[in-house]
């Protein structure tokens, strides 16, 4: 992904972290995470940190299990890697979960 007018025109600052970390499953922003070097873990965070409540203010106008125009998936998509970035930075300071399964061990089973 680059280029711009990857998100809604309100989170435009976002975008460079969005042709990163905008991944569209589970898998890919966990994937991310963890061949990540934690100095980019840490940017990554503090850069959405203080929009992630305008991010959900914007998200939440869209109802539930409805496909999302491109934009507000994306824009979810990145609220979602914050999640996943979280504890990496909050709690475990290290893109691994210490003492914890791989994640290539966890398959996703539909």
């Amino acid at each position: 992904m680059s280029g711009t007018d990857l998100l809604p025109a309100q989170f435009h600052d976002l975008e460079h972290w969005a042709a990163l970390w905008a991944l569209p499953t589970e898998a890919a922003r966990s994937r991310r995470r963890v061949t990540s070097e934690y100095h980019d873990l840490e940017a990554f965070y503090h850069a959405l940190l203080p929009r992630m409540d305008a991010v959900l203010e914007y998200l939440k106008d869209f109802p539930a299990g409805v496909d999302l125009p491109g934009p507000a998936q994306r824009l979810m998509d990145l609220g979602c890697a914050f999640m996943e970035v979280a504890p990496a930075v909050e709690l475990f300071k290290q893109p691994r979960v210490p003492d914890g399964f791989a994640p290539e061990r966890f398959e996703v089973l539909l």
